[in-house]
Parts: C-alpha cells; structure tokens; sequence
C-alpha cells in the first residue's frame, strides 16, 4: 500500500512536471513566432 501511494505521487509529480514543461515551450514557441513577425514587418 505504502509503496503504491510513492509510485503514484512520483507519477503525479512527473505528469504535472510534463504539463509544464510542454506549457512553457508552446508559450515559448508564440513568443518567438511573434517577435519574428515583427522583426519581418
């Protein structure tokens, strides 16, 4: 029991650190878009 509450909360934890992280490089990715426009405009 014990150890299947560990396996799931560093489950949870590296699912929540994914969401992130896919979060910051799609934000990332429309920032870049965005100032590149500028920069051709």
């Amino acid at each position: 029991m014990n150890g299947d509450a560990v396996f799931w909360g560093s489950m949870a934890t590296v699912a929540i650190a994914v969401v992130i992280v896919v979060f910051l490089a799609f934000k990332v990715n429309k920032l870049i878009k965005s100032d590149a426009e500028k920069h051709n405009n």
